[in-house]
């Protein structure tokens, strides 16, 4: 546990001290309706620019409907606070937890995180963000700490900065001291593009594969989702998903706000 610990700490270092050499380009407008760091309105996540003092607070609530005997529910809300200690730096606290009939009910997570964006997705450049994150459990019946880092690519189809984006997410975790049956390594993965659709709307289109803790079980879902501002700094976002395969939920429904300052 110590060593995996250290290892941690040891790559969050690496990769702060990669952004003081990392050179940066002229950014182009940016576009709020386009933003997907938030995961307003669906899974995948943009790699998108990072101005020091910005402050972002992100309310969200995911309901999921699962298979199983009886249709087990699950409601998890997803509270985030992020601040941008750096150009191109944002630190992010993530206490989330679900309620229901699901078995993983009544628990949550205390995600910590570092998001670096290596390079920003504008004038039809591709960009590219990292994140390392810890997460550690509480609640009835928690389990143990999880750890991992997550690749994000965004690649802007035109110059303009509304203009649609393609996006990939890649994720691992690996989780300390493991039970029986559990995984000590996963994936998670996501690929979908989002659009302006109007001077305050975009939508977004997403598939993704989770694969669960448990060995041999894993979520696939398809979403589409829309992200509406009101006014500059007030984004809301509402987006559904359904599942395939033997393992996922029915069908996922989510709803969140976003304040920027």
């Amino acid at each position: 546990m110590r060593h995996a610990a250290l290892a941690g700490l040891t790559l969050a270092a690496g990769l702060l001290a990669a952004g003081f050499f990392a050179v940066g380009a002229a950014r182009a407008q940016d576009d709020k309706r386009m933003a997907l760091s938030s995961e307003l309105p669906i899974t995948v996540e943009d790699a998108a620019a990072i101005e020091k003092g910005s402050v972002d607070v992100k309310v969200r609530a995911f309901f999921e409907r699962l298979k199983g005997d009886g249709g087990r529910n699950r409601l998890s809300f997803d509270p985030e606070l992020q601040v941008g200690v750096a150009d191109g730096l944002a630190l992010k606290v993530n206490p989330g937890y679900r309620v229901g009939n699901a078995d993983d009910a009544q628990q949550g997570n205390v995600a910590l995180s570092a998001e670096y964006n290596i390079r920003e997705p504008s004038q039809g450049r591709l960009g590219l963000s990292v994140e390392p994150l810890v997460t550690i459990p509480y609640g009835s019946g928690s389990k143990t700490t999880e750890a991992g880092i997550t690749g994000r690519l965004t690649q802007p189809l035109g110059t303009a900065a509304g203009a649609p984006r393609l996006h990939a997410n890649l994720s691992w975790r690996h989780l300390f001291d493991p039970e029986p049956g559990e995984r000590d390594n996963r994936f998670i993965m996501a690929a979908g593009m989002n659009a302006p659709v109007g001077p305050a709307t975009a939508v977004a289109f997403d598939v993704v594969r989770e694969q669960s803790q448990e060995r041999g079980k894993a979520d696939n879902f398809v979403e589409a989702g829309v992200r509406h501002l009101v006014g500059e700094d007030f984004a809301v976002g509402a987006g559904v998903g359904v599942g395939f395969g033997p393992d996922s939920p029915r069908y996922r429904l989510l709803l969140g706000v976003q304040r920027s300052f």
